[in-house]
């Protein structure tokens, strides 16, 4: 039976050829240049096929360390790589966006994932493929090349430079292809005016901190930035996107062109969120606001409905005002539509207190005027249709307290009826006098009373007319206040498209 051992497979890196070493002190005593892998296994049950794997792996590793020990010999990353000094660095960006993550309204910050792609040529760092194994291409740090010094200028984090060392693509012709991920935080001016049917422009400004136009040169990938593994958003769309290459000469060095790439996002915001969470129930506490003068004022409800309404509204804003953008620059669409919302409840109460105190009124502290009686007794009941309701009576007829013939024959003594005026003997009567007098009396009392009555009547029919009046003005009121602030710009967001 064959011993266990610990075999080391030992890999000739100048010759390439295999050496079996059946312990540790031949290993150890092989001479420099060859690299040894140790594997616990018998030493005499190794197939032939896994050695030839081995001594691939050995040389094409013999390969790359060879060729990485020579590009790096005398290699200086502070340098930049041309053959020429007066030539310049080309340095090919592409932006590819991976995730729209936040839109901070108030600090009007826009976080986004993005992976930035950078490809120029490494004069440095070529080499011939049949010298060293026909390798074409190695992976290396980032941080052991040189490197432009592209940065975010609109950043707003504080940490301008793109730090994350990834390892670049380094191809046998120099060409270097560096494609680090990011987490960008860049600044955009937040237009809430619109809000939430709103659209943002914002932008990513990148370029070399250091390097003018003269020695490094960026050009863009592409006029569009790369969406192809794009992560939609649940509340942003994205309408539009382009970059633009701009040269620009600061006063410092008017001579001196100072390059950058500048994309531009065009952003819609998708609605959905705040229309179901606070626009509809905005609209609804407006509706019930409206049922208030739907109420009859008799059964005193009115003020409890009215005040309970405006404090589910107060709650209902207290809760949902984190949702609205907290910035001075202007009042967003849904920050006026709760405006409105609320005076129109706050309206609702004070016409409903005046509507209450109309209802109550007596002739003995009103006198209705004229111009009332025209409007709200005489005119809109027929132009509202309400020519169905019971009116108030107003027969003003003076009716003569004697009738043409009065029975007075058990005063009289005489059977049967006689004419009786206010002239008549009879009436001189003392008993018949004072009976007549109590009766003119009562009689007064009773006109008094009837027309007080009917007084009343005037001023409750006039409350309802306008408690009518009121509801019908107020829906209306209602659909025309949400349109007016809502409909232009939605029809202004269909007409873009």
């Amino acid at each position: 039976m064959a011993s266990r051992g610990k075999m080391c497979a030992m890999l000739s890196i100048t010759r390439g050829n295999l050496v079996i070493c059946n312990n540790n002190e031949q290993a150890l005593a092989c001479p420099a240049g060859i690299r040894w892998i140790c594997s616990a296994i018998e030493a005499n049950h190794i197939p032939t096929i896994y050695l030839s794997q081995f001594t691939g792996l050995a040389l094409c590793y013999e390969d790359e360390t060879r060729l990485v020990e020579d590009l790096f010999r005398d290699y200086n990353k502070v340098v930049r790589p041309v053959e020429d000094h007066r030539d310049a660095v080309v340095v090919t960006v592409g932006l590819q966006l991976i995730q729209l993550i936040s839109v901070d309204e108030v600090n009007q910050i826009v976080t986004t994932n993005v992976r930035l792609k950078q490809q120029w040529t490494d004069v440095n760092l070529k080499w011939n493929p049949d010298d060293y194994g026909g390798v074409k291409q190695i992976r290396i740090p980032s941080d052991d090349i040189w490197r432009p010094d592209l940065v975010l200028y609109n950043n707003a984090d504080g940490d301008f430079a793109i730090v994350k060392y990834t390892k670049v693509l380094l191809e046998h012709t120099g060409l270097i292809t560096w494609t680090p991920p990011a987490i960008f935080k860049s600044y955009c001016e937040i237009i809430v005016t619109h809000f939430p049917f709103d659209q943002q422009n914002c932008s990513m400004k990148l370029g070399t901190w250091t390097y003018d136009g003269t020695v490094v040169v960026i050009n863009p990938e592409s006029d569009r930035p790369d969406l192809s593994n794009f992560m939609e958003s649940g509340e942003w769309v994205m309408k539009d996107y382009r970059g633009w290459k701009h040269w620009v000469y600061y006063t410092c060095c008017p001579d001196t062109p100072y390059l950058d790439i500048t994309y531009h996002f065009l952003m819609q915001r998708l609605p959905l969120y705040f229309i179901v969470n606070v626009i509809i129930p905005c609209l609804l506490f407006s509706f019930l606001t409206g049922l208030v003068f739907y109420l009859p004022t008799d059964s005193g409800e009115k003020m409890t409905l009215s005040i309970s309404v405006l404090l589910s509204l107060t709650v209902f804003l207290l809760v949902i005002v984190e949702l609205i953008p907290s910035t001075s620059s202007a009042v967003p669409l849904i920050g006026k539509y709760m405006l409105f919302t609320m005076v129109f409840v706050i309206a609702s109460i004070i016409i409903t207190v005046i509507v209450i105190n109309t209802h109550h009124r007596s002739p003995s502290t009103h006198t209705m005027p004229h111009w009332v009686r025209k409007i709200f007794i005489d005119t809109i009941p027929n132009i509202m249709f309400f020519s169905t309701m019971k009116r108030p009576s107003r027969d003003k007829h003076d009716k003569n307290i004697f009738a043409e013939d009065i029975d007075i024959s058990e005063i009289s003594g005489k059977a049967g009826s006689v004419p009786v005026n206010f002239y008549s003997p009879l009436t001189k009567n003392p008993d018949v006098k004072n009976a007549i007098e109590g009766i003119k009396y009562i009689a007064e009392m009773m006109k008094s009373d009837q027309e007080a009555s009917n007084a009343a009547e005037e001023w409750k029919f006039v409350a309802m007319v306008v408690d009518h009046l009121l509801l019908g003005i107020f829906m209306l009121v209602c659909i025309i206040g949400t349109l007016a602030v809502f409909a232009g710009r939605l029809i202004e967001l269909n007409q873009q498209g």
